[in-house]
Order: C-alpha cells, then structure tokens, then sequence
C-alpha cells in the first residue's frame, strides 16, 4: 500500500478547512480597513506596499527614492497618512524590471494580481515538477502560501520560480534558465542550483543562466543607471542586515532558521549568524555528498529544496513550502521503494 493513499487527501482536507478559516478572517480584516491599510494600522498585504511603492516611484522617475530607506518610508507614509514601521525595498535593482507594472494599478486590484501571479507560477512550477493535482493543491492551499497572500511576500512567486528551474527537462531548457535568472532577484531562494547543476555537470544550463542573468543586469543599468547599485549596497543592504541581526519583534517568531533561533535564545546577532553559517557549511557537505551518491533527478530536487530551507538563515514561515516540497518528493521516493520491495 503506498504511504501516502489516505494521507494526501487528509492533508488536502485539512488544507482546504485552513484556507476557508483565512478566507473568513482576511474579509473581515478588509472590511473593517481603509484603502491600504487594517484596522489595526498595518498595511493590507503586508509587504506588497513595498511592492507597490517601488513600483510608483520607478513610474513617476523617483527612482533615487527606491534605495534611501527613509526617504522610501516618508513617500509610502504619504500614502497611508500614518508611519507604518520601518520599510525597505530590499530586492537588487534588477528586480525594479519586474517591479513597475504594480505602480501602474490600483493598490489593492495589484495585490489581487500579485496573488494570483504567484499561484499560477507555484501551480506550474509544482506541476512540471510532477507533482500531482493532489500535490499541487496542498501546496497552494498550505498555510504557508497563504501566509504568503496574508502578508503580501514574493515566497509563492520564487518558490515557484525554483520549481520552474529544478524540472530540467533537457541540456540547455530554456524554462529552467529563464527561472534560474529570474531568481536572482530573491538569491536567497536559489542559491544552491548551480552546486546541483555543477554536480549533474549541465554546464550549457550554467553558461545560459549566467547570460541571462548578465543581459537583466544591464538592462537595468540601462533603464535606472548605476546609482541604484550603489544606493542598494551602500543603504539598503546595511539597513537589512542591522534589522535582522539586532531588530526585534514578533518578526523574530517568523524566521525558522537556526540563526534566529539563536537570537530568540539571547544569543547576540554576529555570533548567531557565525553559527548558523557553520551550521550551513555542514549542510552544504551533507548535501554535496547526497548528491553525488544520488543520480535520480527527483531525489536530488528534494536533497535541494531541503538544503536550501536549512541553509538560509533568512527563511520566514511564508517560505515553508520549499520544505513541504522537498518533504513530498522524500514520500514520492519512499513510496516507490514500498513498491519495489511488495513487488
């Protein structure tokens, strides 16, 4: 009897009774809230007013804004009439390209659209990775793509894109070049696809990649100029990192990774991140060797996606569907095993 015959219904049953409990709550939320924000003051969507913020800035020209943070919080606070805490837009400025269209719309109708994007790329990357229609529905209707809607965060969108990029399906598949690219946008999600692809030795998917990558770059130097560059590295990436390392609040809670576990503990921020960094150098030897031993392409996927929710020091609960991922295609596996050994 395969392992998972009963359990992945259970699973999408309770899913869909989550999905109904957050559907009730997020309206009554809306209803008792303004145009962009809850009753309580914080932003509907959460983070998509950073979202909708860089995209109003690169449509007006403000483009000098994006990477001041103080600046970038007066601008959004002129939207919302109220300060709403500290705000950053904390993507690389290549991701201003996929950014401005969601300074064109209204802000909720682009929250709408922003959602439903990253159901349709979680959906298709979940499908071309085999997932089946079981599977797949558990993934979008987990509690963690929902977080995701909740708080307005890009999760769905690039875990989507990492799936993309995993189901290679010849040397050079333009579909996992295009995704690989694209994730650079959010490093923190693929940073460990060129170890696989190095490891399986697709070196055109590699050289393609690395193009891509290469031609988005400029063009956004084209469009925005340097000077973004030098803002995000020299403003932005500081701020980031200052919040992450000595920042508190309930945000802390939100990040799952032995770093955070650490500074939740007491632990000072450098230290924490000094042994979460060691903590990731073992799991990069575990999963190097995994996937050497390993030559089924789902298998590494899962060693993959495992890897990387363990390695990243940044993972928010809203990002916990690599991890379901990776867990599903850990069944996949045991199943098949269940049936060769009853065969």
């Amino acid at each position: 009897m395969e392992l998972t015959r009963y359990f992945k219904p259970f699973l999408l049953i309770l899913t869909l009774a989550f999905s109904v409990n957050f559907a009730l709550d997020f309206g009554k939320d809306l209803n008792a809230g303004s145009t962009y924000l809850f009753a309580n003051g914080t932003p509907i969507g959460g983070d998509f007013i950073n979202l909708h913020t860089a995209g109003r800035l690169v449509v007006s020209g403000e483009i000098g804004t994006i990477y001041d943070p103080d600046a970038f919080m007066a601008f959004e606070q002129t939207m919302t009439g109220k300060p709403i805490g500290v705000r950053l837009w904390a993507y690389p400025p290549h991701s201003l390209l996929a950014a401005w269209p969601f300074g064109l719309t209204g802000y909720q109708a682009g929250l709408v659209l922003w959602s439903v994007l990253g159901v349709i790329v979680l959906t298709l990357g979940a499908r071309r990775l085999g997932c089946d229609w079981w599977e797949t529905g558990i993934l979008v209707l987990s509690p963690a793509a929902l977080q995701c809607i909740y708080y307005g965060q890009t999760g769905n969108f690039f875990t989507g894109l990492l799936l993309l990029a995993l189901a290679t399906k010849r040397p050079a598949d333009p579909i996992s070049a295009v995704s690989a690219a694209l994730l650079t946008m959010k490093p923190q999600t693929g940073f460990l696809l060129p170890l696989l692809w190095l490891m399986q030795g697709r070196w055109r998917l590699i050289l393609i990649t690395a193009a891509l990558t290469i031609a988005l770059v400029l063009v956004a130097i084209l469009v925005f100029g340097v000077q973004p560059w030098v803002d995000y590295a020299g403003k932005a990436l500081p701020l980031l990192s200052e919040l992450e390392k000595y920042g508190s609040g309930p945000f802390m809670l939100m990040i799952p990774s032995v770093f955070m576990s650490l500074r939740v503990l007491g632990v000072p921020g450098d230290p924490a991140l000094y042994l979460h960094l060691g903590f990731a150098a073992l799991v990069l030897i575990a999963l190097a060797i995994g996937l050497r031993r390993s030559k089924d392409p789902l298998n590494q996927a899962a060693l993959l996606l495992l890897g990387t929710a363990l390695a990243t020091p940044y993972l928010h609960s809203y990002d916990l569907r690599i991890l379901l991922c990776g867990a599903r295609l850990v069944f996949r596996g045991a199943d098949a095993a269940s049936r060769r050994a009853g065969a």
